[in-house]
């Protein structure tokens, strides 16, 4: 159901330029809690942030302490994405919309408006941030208030929290990352497999 709504936000519209953007390339620990009128979902996930090939992929669910082998790959220099169960080796495909810069909320947006400096942590070990507030549409039309806190320095995202209002109702979906480290340790996440139809 999470990898389900992940898709969702895969299709968020696009935004003319940025305030800032995260390093090229990244890894974290991606903490998902989608909250609507008919279920509630936390997860944590493995995110790979690839902004030179204009990629990422999300893979497994580490909340009930065991890493699951299904992967979402969203490659938007071939506009596709990729849900892969490498268990089951099954594999679907689906068109992506928007642009990349766009996507999970990475970016701030050039419209973005500061909410002022924040700081994580306690005296010479803090964090300082920056939070920021927008607006967005889904490709569906419905409206989004986003809320960012990033790190002041390079911009890496720390809090998103995007309430969506549309006919269907309201959800909130709040995104923490944690265990950011620059780059990327193995690009074999990236590998589609041969059983996936392109």
């Amino acid at each position: 159901m999470i990898l389900q709504a992940a898709l969702l936000l895969a299709g968020l519209s696009a935004t003319a330029s940025a305030t800032c953007c995260p390093p090229v390339r990244f890894s974290a620990v991606q903490s998902v809690t989608i909250v609507n009128s008919t279920f509630a979902k936390d997860a944590l996930y493995s995110f790979t942030y690839d902004g030179i090939n204009e990629r990422y992929v999300i893979s497994g669910d580490l909340s009930d302490g065991f890493l699951t082998t299904t992967k979402v790959i969203y490659d938007y220099s071939k506009k596709t994405g990729f849900s892969i169960d490498t268990a089951a080796r099954t594999c679907s495909t689906f068109r992506l919309q928007g642009k990349f810069k766009d996507q999970e909320s990475v970016c701030v947006p050039s419209d973005a408006v500061t909410l002022g400096p924040f700081f994580y942590g306690y005296d010479v070990g803090r964090l300082p941030s920056t939070g920021y507030t927008y607006n967005s549409t889904t490709v569906n039309g419905e409206f989004q208030k986003v809320v960012a806190t990033v790190s002041r320095k390079d911009c890496v995202p720390i809090v998103i929290t995007t309430t969506t209002t549309g006919p269907g109702g309201n959800a909130l979906t709040v995104l923490g990352y944690n265990d950011v480290v620059p780059g990327i340790r193995d690009f074999t996440v990236f590998d589609i497999p041969s059983y996936c139809s392109k």
